[in-house]
């Protein structure tokens, strides 16, 4: 029988660096949804991220300096399982996801066959993504899928859900964007189930102007592939 799953029992954790401008509304957003449990992780912002978001309703930890999205990620996963928090969503805060489709990754993790819920802007095609994210998506694709069982279609989403199992096995390492291939290949080392959950997505001027780029993209794989090879495991 299927689990259920209510909005109460998901932590939204959203990584935030100099979002001051919208993060009040991305969180207001996610409140209007149906989701009251949302931590921002201000990454060592300048400006007044910590605040906006807190006026938007969300409980907010702050990093001392800026350590990257995988750090974030790190601190995130620390909360929840000192808090024995059952489900945590990790969304971006520049606005480009949909909280509407959380609901959809809700449906698929209460069938109980999966522990990571990866939202997909690829297993089916909801809104223009723009071709510089397309590129950059593949080649982190061919460097990620190199070292997996399976091929995911997205795995550089920032949009995924987690039960308690996956909360609990996950030890991520790297701090910068790497972390979203790291958290897969780990996944699969720890025989954890992850499925891909079509996602739509909102691009903007604003949130073009965040995250990855081609370049950044190259130095994250080559730094991903430097650890995964040449880090000694324990």
């Amino acid at each position: 029988m299927p689990a259920i799953i209510k909005p109460e029992d998901i932590w939204v954790i959203i990584p935030a660096f100099n979002e001051g401008p919208v993060i009040r509304g991305v969180v207001a957003h996610i409140r209007q949804c149906g989701y009251p449990n949302i931590l921002v992780v201000d990454d060592g912002s300048t400006d007044d991220t910590a605040a906006q978001a807190e006026l938007g309703g969300a409980m907010v930890i702050s990093h001392l300096v800026n350590r990257g999205a995988g750090a974030v990620a790190q601190t995130g996963l620390y909360y929840a399982r000192k808090k024995g928090i059952r489900f945590v969503a990790q969304m971006d805060a520049d606005g480009q996801h949909h909280p509407e489709d959380l609901a959809r990754m809700m449906t698929r993790m209460a069938k109980g066959d999966c522990d990571i819920a990866i939202g997909s802007r690829f297993v089916e095609k909801k809104g223009d993504v723009p071709w510089i994210r397309v590129l950059y998506n593949q080649i982190s694709n061919v460097f990620t899928n190199w070292f997996c069982r399976r091929w995911y279609s997205d795995t550089q989403s920032g949009f995924r859900l987690l039960n308690r199992h996956a909360i609990e096995r996950l030890e991520l390492h790297i701090d910068g964007f790497g972390y979203c291939s790291e958290m897969i290949i780990q996944a699969e080392m720890l025989n954890l189930k992850v499925a891909e959950i079509p996602i739509s997505v909102s691009y903007t001027d604003y949130s073009m102007s965040k995250g990855q780029n081609l370049h950044t993209g190259v130095i994250t794989a080559i730094n991903l592939i430097w650890k995964l090879v040449f880090t000694p495991k324990n």
